[in-house]
């Protein structure tokens, strides 16, 4: 009988843990955003766009980094919509730096995502 039940421990136990580490481990991956890209200007308005892709859900916050450093200036907004779908709204403070050189970054407890094919720009006010 101790035979038996330590077989099905030895059986159960791999399984078991093989479960746990699938559950816990889940990336957030954006797939698509419409629009491609973000282009809002020093003191104007707010631009939105919608991203498709998964593990939203993990999002704690994002930011906006400018030189590998977070850019206070420019602020982004992260809202989960539905399963595969958030908006993201960013807007830029009258003293944002025009530039196309910013990146998003989408932080959860235990990672950081940066967004590497979505553009987010900042553009001169006068033109």
């Amino acid at each position: 009988m101790k035979r038996l039940l330590f077989l099905l421990l030895l059986l159960c136990c791999p399984l078991m843990l093989f479960a746990q580490e699938g559950n816990e481990y889940v990336e957030v991956e954006i797939n698509e955003s419409q629009p491609k890209g973000v282009l809002v200007r020093p003191g104007g308005k707010k631009d939105v766009i919608r991203l498709y892709g998964r593990g939203f859900e993990l999002v704690k916050k994002a930011e906006i980094f400018h030189g590998n450093q977070p850019y206070k200036p420019v602020s982004a907004k992260f809202r989960v919509v539905a399963h595969g779908m958030a908006d993201l709204e960013v807007t830029a403070a009258a003293d944002a730096q025009p530039g196309e050189d910013y990146q998003l970054v989408l932080f959860t407890p235990k990672a950081s995502y940066p967004a590497e094919y979505l553009s987010v720009e900042v553009r001169d006010p006068n033109e």
